[in-house]
C-alpha cells in the first residue's frame, strides 16, 4: 500500500482508537463534572431549604411573640379592670353601711318623731274635750245681764 494511504489510515485508525480513548476519559470527566454539579446544586438547594425553613420559623416566632403580646396585655387590663371593680365594689359596701347607719338613725328619728305627734294628738284631744266641757259649761249658764 501506498503510504501515504497507510499513514491516512493509520492516522484515522488512530483518531477512532484515540477517540474512543478520549471519549471514555472525556465521559468520564464528564460524569464527575455533572456529580460534582449536581452535588453543589444538592448543597444551594438544601441552603435554600433551611434558609426558607429559619425565615418561617422566625415568622411563626414573631407571630407567636406579638399574640403573647396581645394576651399579655389584654392579661393586665383585665387585672386592672378586676382591681378597678374590686375597689367600686369596697366603695359601694362603705356606702351601704353609711346608708344603712343612716336609715337606722333616721328610723329612729322617725319613731320617735311618732310617738311625740302620738303625745301631741292626745294633749290637742284632751284641750278639746276640755274646751268642749267649758262651751257646754257656758251653754248651760244663766246669761248675766251684761
Amino acid at each position: 500500500m501506498d503510504p501515504t494511504i497507510l499513514t491516512a489510515l493509520i492516522g484515522t485508525g488512530g483518531t477512532v482508537v484515540g477517540g474512543v480513548i478520549t471519549g471514555a476519559v472525556v465521559g468520564r470527566r464528564l460524569r464527575r463534572a455533572q456529580a460534582d454539579h449536581l452535588a453543589a446544586q444538592t448543597d444551594v438547594l438544601r441552603q435554600d431549604i433551611y434558609q426558607q425553613v429559619v425565615a418561617d420559623l422566625r415568622t411563626e416566632l414573631e407571630r407567636l411573640q406579638t399574640a403573647l403580646r396581645a394576651t399579655s396585655a389584654e392579661a393586665e387590663r383585665l387585672r386592672l379592670r378586676v382591681l378597678e371593680l374590686e375597689s367600686r365594689v369596697a366603695q359601694l359596701s362603705q356606702a351601704e353601711a353609711h346608708l344603712a347607719a343612716e336609715l337606722r338613725t333616721t328610723q329612729a328619728d322617725r319613731d320617735r318623731l311618732r310617738a311625740d305627734l302620738a303625745a301631741r294628738d292626745a294633749t290637742v284631744a284632751e284641750l278639746r274635750a276640755q274646751v268642749h266641757h267649758l262651751e257646754l259649761q257656758l251653754a248651760t249658764q244663766p246669761s248675766t245681764g251684761r
